[in-house]
């Protein structure tokens, strides 16, 4: 089908037009008319603009849709809005070695609250296994 029909069934369907009448008005079938205003659905749906440039982007079909052009556009953009960022996972935690309570962010697992302690625990634990032996 060629892109001056499927802007007349467009056009067609704006005006509320159905696939009958479509059809019709073409001198074409009505699963033709259907096929067209399916395609012409999923080419509308899989375009967009980039967030970060305004670019037009073209996301594939079966796939999450794309909202940026580029890596480099998606890191600029989330670099100039880090307050839209919904920041939820943060953990409240007490270190293994100085037993002191802190705050993680994303990471429930975290042990330690900082390097030095860290170090700390790891050099005591390891004065005690060698005492034991």
């Amino acid at each position: 089908m060629s892109g001056i029909e499927k802007n007349k069934i467009t056009e067609l369907r704006q005006q509320g037009y159905g696939y009958k009448r479509i059809a019709k008005e073409l001198s074409t079938t009505i699963s033709a008319v259907r096929y067209a205003c399916s395609v012409i659905c999923d080419e509308d749906s899989l375009t967009g603009n980039c967030r970060n440039c305004g670019q037009k982007i073209k996301s594939i079909k079966g796939k999450k849709k794309k909202k940026f052009c580029s890596d480099n556009c998606r890191w600029q953009w989330w670099s100039k809005h880090l307050k839209e960022v919904n920041k939820k996972a943060y953990y409240t935690l007490h270190c293994k070695c100085c037993g002191k309570e802190f705050t993680a962010y994303g990471n429930n697992k975290r042990v330690y609250c900082s390097h030095d302690c860290y170090i700390k625990y790891k050099l005591q634990k390891g004065a005690n296994h060698h005492e034991a032996l």
